[in-house]
């Protein structure tokens, strides 16, 4: 077994060991493997891979153990013992406040409890803000099959306040995050609301400004990952920099430092979205990769962004859907974005065979969770994204100079801003005309999912051995 297998292999076992610890919150299951562990260390001590079974099964408890206590920090905080009491807490606003257009909500750390809170307000506040809350603290509770609870602990909350009185202890201005204010707000002086919500998800990552009628279009129609933050964006990103840093005849290796501290800064300002965290990740071990003058291998890279993602958040795994779909959507570009590309041969033009596989290929693993969470097949998905994402490197690009110039020459922001609103004008055309081509799938049983993914792992399985054929 070589060392990239062995490595793998205890990659999946952590996995593993996240996935059964988000269902499973009882550690008798750790004592009973322990004991398997060391059954197996006594019996198999001259065999050849007896060290790596048990390495596995330690790294199955690891990651098993590794969750629940995340869990046990938010879901069995002493602060849990205050809910539906009047409380009068002090914390630091950790998260950009977000606005929905109704109401503002933030997240607060609290200082003397290892956990934070969620609180809505009109009042307004800014990252890094000291403040003392005082309201009743109540426990999230779930709807409409929502699992709204878990929704927050993934967030590391444990508790909501609704309208509480509010005192501002010290207010703190990061300039990343005023840089990223002062660019919103001037999106939304130059442009209508919907385009400016459109611009602001495309280049910030920031939906607030989008009505919760649009953001349903943009899922109906299938190109909401064109308008969020996602891995493309960052690849992008650092290739349009390389090239620049290129022309500037700045030596490669000081070219990819330069560009890996660019792309941490945007990651930065975007908070940190899982889509872009992966692939940031990915890229700074491409880039480091290329520094070292080794070579990578996709599916490694992949395997090791989740991990590294999940050390710093595992209940990701199983409660944050942008995780699950950024990957899912890699993981089937990696394994049959070859295979469409060629049964697509009869597409001529290279840029259009290109865009049609990679769609394809994302769509495999991706759709059956989108069916699965949101009850709904969109018939309009493949023809929107033909219409919409050739031009949406044009509009990522052209509207993050846009921003960036208006931010630092704001006086010529309408000659930057006049042609964006023409690409957006099509973009909502194209959503407002092909939206209601959907099918409602009420029911979709969780099984169903199951056996679906096993059966495309399997098909994966089978093209990677050149085993597998269906005409289209």
């Amino acid at each position: 077994m070589t060392p990239s297998k062995k490595f793998l292999y205890l990659c999946f076992s952590f996995l593993f060991g996240i996935f059964m610890g988000s269902f499973f919150h009882t550690y008798y299951i750790i004592y009973f493997l322990i004991i398997i562990s060391l059954f197996l260390l006594g019996i198999l001590w001259k065999k050849k891979h007896v060290f790596i079974s048990v390495f596995l099964i330690i790294s199955f408890l690891f990651g098993y153990s590794y969750v629940n206590y995340k869990l046990d920090n938010i879901l069995k905080n002493n602060i849990v013992e205050y809910f539906n009491s009047e409380v009068e807490l002090t914390g630091k606003v950790v998260k950009t406040p977000k606005d929905d257009l109704t109401i503002k909500k933030a997240i607060i750390k609290v200082d003397d409890f290892k956990t934070s809170i969620l609180i809505t307000t009109n009042k307004e506040l800014n990252y890094g803000d000291e403040v003392l809350v005082k309201g009743e603290l109540i426990e999230p509770q779930n709807f409409n099959n929502f699992d709204y609870k878990m929704y927050l602990a993934n967030q590391g909350v444990s508790g909501i306040i609704k309208n509480p009185e509010i005192e501002i202890i010290s207010e703190n201005h990061f300039f990343v995050f005023d840089i990223k204010k002062r660019a919103e707000e001037i999106t939304l002086k130059n442009l209508s609301i919907s385009k400016a919500g459109i611009l602001n998800g495309t280049i910030l990552g920031e939906t607030d400004n989008m009505s919760s009628e649009l953001k349903q279009k943009l899922g109906f129609t299938g190109i909401s990952h064109v308008i969020a933050i996602s891995g493309t964006h960052i690849v992008l990103l650092c290739f349009i920099m390389l090239s620049f840093l290129k022309y500037l005849r700045i030596d490669r290796k000081k070219a990819i430092i330069i560009t890996f501290f660019f792309i941490l800064f945007y990651i930065t300002l975007i908070e940190f979205p899982a889509s872009a965290f992966r692939a940031f990740i990915m890229m700074s071990l491409v880039l480091l990769a290329e520094l070292l003058e080794r070579e990578t291998d996709s599916f490694i890279l992949i395997v090791l962004a989740a991990i590294l993602i999940l050390i710093i958040n595992p209940l990701a795994l199983i409660y944050d859907l942008g995780f699950q779909l950024s990957f899912l959507a890699v993981l089937g570009i990696i394994f049959f974005n070859n295979y469409f590309k060629e049964k697509l041969s009869f597409i001529k033009n290279d840029f259009l065979n290109d865009l049609v596989a990679v769609n394809f290929s994302a769509q495999v693993f991706v759709l059956p969770l989108l069916i699965y969470t949101f009850n709904y097949i969109s018939l309009s998905s493949l023809i929107t994204n033909i219409l919409i994402v050739p031009i949406s490197t044009f509009l990522l690009i052209f509207g993050f100079v846009s921003v960036l110039v208006s931010l630092i020459f704001p006086n010529l922001a309408f000659f930057f801003y006049a042609p964006l609103s023409l690409i957006l004008g099509y973009v909502l055309f194209i959503v407002d005309k092909f939206s209601f081509m959907i099918i409602k799938v009420d029911n979709f049983p969780l099984i169903f999912l199951v056996l679906i993914y096993l059966i495309t792992v399997f098909i994966a399985y089978k093209i990677k051995e050149k085993r597998f054929e269906f005409y289209i």
